[in-house]
C-alpha cells in the first residue's frame, strides 16, 4: 500500500476527532485523574503517575493510580515536596514494583527540592524541547538508573510515550487535556505513538520504520505538524481512543480502496 495522500489522511483524522474528541470518552482514560484535581501542582505530579501507569487494561491503570494517590492525598503537589519516601506500598503494577515506585518518588522529591515545580523544570528548557525531554530522564535516571524502563531514555532511542503523553496532558488545553502549565506552547509537543496508532501508521506507510524508536515519534510528529501546525497532537486522543476500541483494526481505507 502507498501512502496516504495528506489530504485523504486529514479527511480521516476529521472525521475520527468528531467522532472521538469528545468528554464522554474522557471518564475512561488516564486522563480523568488528572482532572479529579483542580490546582496545577496536583495536576502536573498526579498526572505524570498517571500516564506512567497506562499501560495494560486500563481499568487496571486507573485503579494502581488511585491506590497510589490515596497515600498521598488530599494535596499530591504537596506530598511530593514534603515527603521523601511514601508509606509502605503492598502492590506492583504490571513491571512496577514497589521499590521502583518508591524510587521514583524519591528521585522526583530531589527534583522538586531543586525545581520547585515540573512546570519550572520544562519552561527554562523550553526552547529545545528535545533536549528538555531528554533532560528530564537524565534527572530521574541520574538518581535511579534502573528506571529507564519505564521513563524512557530518547537519546538511546526511546519512543518515550509515556512521558509525551503527560506533556499532552500538561500543555494543551480543551475538553481532553486539561493544560495546567501556563505559556507553553502545544506546537512543541511530540506524539506518543501507542500500538494501534503504530500499526495504523506502518499500514498506512506514514513512517518509514518497523519499530518503534525516538525516530518514529519525530517521523509521524513531522506528517502531524503538517497537517496542524500550531496543534501537532489534535488528533492524538481520537486515534488512540479509536484503536483502543477497534476503529483502527483492520487500517482505515483509502479512497481508492
Amino acid at each position: 500500500m502507498g501512502a496516504l495522500p495528506l489530504p485523504v489522511l486529514k479527511a480521516q483524522l476529521g472525521s475520527l476527532y468528531s467522532t472521538f474528541h469528545q468528554e464522554a470518552f474522557r471518564a475512561h482514560d488516564p486522563v480523568s485523574i488528572v482532572w479529579a484535581y483542580i490546582h496545577p501542582a496536583d495536576q502536573e505530579i498526579v498526572g505524570l503517575w498517571a500516564a506512567l501507569f497506562a499501560w495494560g487494561r486500563r481499568e487496571v491503570a486507573l485503579r494502581k493510580v488511585r491506590q497510589l494517590l490515596s497515600l498521598i492525598d488530599p494535596s499530591p503537589g504537596r506530598a511530593v515536596r514534603e515527603l521523601q519516601r511514601l508509606p509502605p506500598i503492598p502492590w506492583a503494577h504490571r513491571t512496577w514494583s514497589p521499590t521502583d515506585i518508591q524510587d521514583l518518588w524519591q528521585a522526583l522529591h530531589l527534583l522538586y527540592k531543586r525545581e520547585h515545580s515540573l512546570a519550572n523544570f520544562f519552561w527554562k528548557r523550553r526552547h529545545d524541547w528535545e533536549g528538555a525531554i531528554a533532560a528530564f530522564q537524565e534527572a530521574i535516571l541520574r538518581e535511579a538508573p534502573h528506571l529507564q524502563r519505564h521513563i524512557g531514555y530518547l537519546r538511546k532511542g526511546s519512543a518515550s510515550k509515556r512521558l509525551l503523553l503527560w506533556l499532552r496532558w500538561m500543555i494543551r488545553r480543551d475538553c481532553i487535556d486539561p493544560g495546567p502549565w501556563e505559556g507553553f506552547s502545544p506546537a512543541w509537543l511530540f506524539t506518543p505513538i501507542d500500538v494501534h496508532v503504530f500499526r495504523w501508521m506502518r499500514a498506512h506507510s506514514l513512517i518509514p520504520y518497523r519499530s518503534l524508536s525516538w525516530r518514529a515519534v519525530c517521523a509521524l510528529t513531522s506528517v502531524f505538524r503538517t497537517l496542524s501546525p500550531g496543534d501537532p497532537l489534535r488528533y492524538d486522543f481520537a486515534l488512540v481512543t479509536a484503536g483502543a476500541l477497534g476503529y483502527l483494526t483492520p487500517p482505515l481505507p483509502t479512497e481508492t480502496e
